[in-house]
Parts: C-alpha cells; structure tokens; sequence
C-alpha cells in the first residue's frame, strides 16, 4: 500500500462537470474559422489541457493575431461557463480536508473561474495551494503545473497523489512525477500513465486511519494519506500558518 502526503485535484471533469460547456465553447469558435474538430481531436488537445495547447494543435496554422484572438475569445467567455458538481466530489473532497490532508487545486480554468467554482461548490477553505491557467509557462499536458502545485504544498512530486479525469491531465501527472488515480470512462487512461483507474469519483472511499485517512479506489487498490503535521508555535503573537505559496488566492484558503 503506497502512502501519500498530498493530493493534487484536477478540477474539470473531477470536481465539476463542464465538459459540455468547454466543448461547445471551442467549437462555436472553431466554426468561426471553418474549422470542426472531430471528436478524438476533443479528447485529445481540448480536455484536461491549457487553452494554449489547443490553440496550437487546433488553430497552429492560424496567424499569430488569429490565434491570439482566439485566446482572448476563450478568456472572455471561460469564467462565466456552466457546470454541475461531480457526484461525491464534494463529500471526498470534504472528508479528506476534514482529516487535515494538505490539498492543492491544480487546474486549466482561469483564477476567476476556479474562484467561483469553488465557492458555489461550498469548498472554500478545502484547498491549501492553486495553480491556475497562465501561472506556469506551459499548461497542461506538460508536467509545470503539477510539479508547482507540489511545491506549495511543500511537497516532492513523488509524494503527491493527483486525482485527474482525463489523458492530457494524467500525462502531466506522470511527467510530473506524481501517481494519478483516473477517474471516468475516457481511453487510454491507463496507456497515458494513471496509476490506478476507477469509474467514477463516487467509487473512491475514505476510511480514517492514524494519522490520516485510507483512500480505497473502487475497491481494487488503497492507499495512505498522511495529514499535515502541526503548524509550529511561532513568537508570541504570530498567526498560524503552513508556509504556503503567497498566489494561494481561492476563498479562504490560508496563506
């Protein structure tokens, strides 16, 4: 049984369900350019990955104005987008902050939106650290914004868990150095390099340990996770605190 002293979440596709907005997001713009990515073009460069990567594998022959204005389209409508909570998400995501498990929210979407998204979620507090679209020089299917979000939490890759929904997101993980359990139907999760899969984020159950929680993965694997050991006392008169990232910057989160 593998232990852990984070976890890194995904937020689309594992917390939220949007993938319906994203994916008409893109292709009312991509109409605009005559342009239809088939499906397995969605899957693959759209998905889990930074608006970045999709320009330049969808729109890469595009000139450069174009394909900057195609970014400014994705920023102006990207915050506002719906979705519907994953169901079980937030009960997982609440128990293991319960437990005092350091979490970061590592994710494509804007800080606008991941604000929002975690507000009306009612999660504000639950996230130790974010990373956010355009705070790592490349998105996701590159490694950054694991390995950053590893990093304010203080943590090696290598001893992060990243709960990821989709390939782009779980190639991140792997480049990154963390395991990934991949939840959802999606192909080629595991051939990606998810360590563990399971159907859904409802069929990952939490069952506290000492000192921490057991993770089971749809009833096939578990793992330890290690809750955060206690903050230092500091001078007399000095607030409590872990350290984190000052671009901590979701509701609530502590700095």
């Amino acid at each position: 049984m593998r232990e852990f002293a984070g976890v890194l979440w995904d937020l689309d596709g594992v917390l939220i369900d949007s993938s319906r907005a994203v994916v008409g997001l893109w292709r009312r713009i991509a109409a605009g350019y005559g342009r239809w990515p088939d499906p397995a073009a969605i899957r693959r460069d759209v998905l889990g990955c930074a608006p970045e990567h999709t320009v330049a594998t969808l729109f890469g022959d595009l000139p450069e104005a174009d394909r900057q204005d195609v970014l400014r389209q994705v920023r102006e409508a990207e915050p506002a987008l719906d979705f519907v909570a994953v169901p079980g998400a937030v009960a997982l995501v609440g128990a293991l902050r319960d437990a005092g498990l350091p979490m970061a929210l590592v994710t494509g979407a804007s800080d606008r939106r991941a604000r929002r998204v975690v507000r009306e979620l009612g999660l504000a507090g639950a996230f130790t650290a974010t990373v956010t679209w355009g705070e790592t020089p490349r998105g996701k299917p590159a490694p950054d914004c694991y390995r950053l979000g590893a990093e304010r939490l203080g943590l090696d890759p290598a001893d992060c868990l990243v709960v990821e929904d989709s390939s782009g997101g779980v190639r991140a993980a792997t480049a990154a150095g963390a395991a990934s359990v991949a939840v959802g139907a999606e192909e080629g999760l595991t051939a990606a390099g998810a360590t563990w899969t399971a159907p859904a984020v409802a069929a990952l159950r939490v069952a506290p340990v000492p000192g921490g929680v057991r993770l089971d993965v749809a009833g096939t694997a578990a793992v330890l996770l290690r809750a955060a050991p206690p903050a230092p006392a500091g001078p007399p008169g000095s607030a409590p605190g872990r350290g984190l990232h000052p671009a901590s910057t979701l509701p609530g989160v502590r700095r």
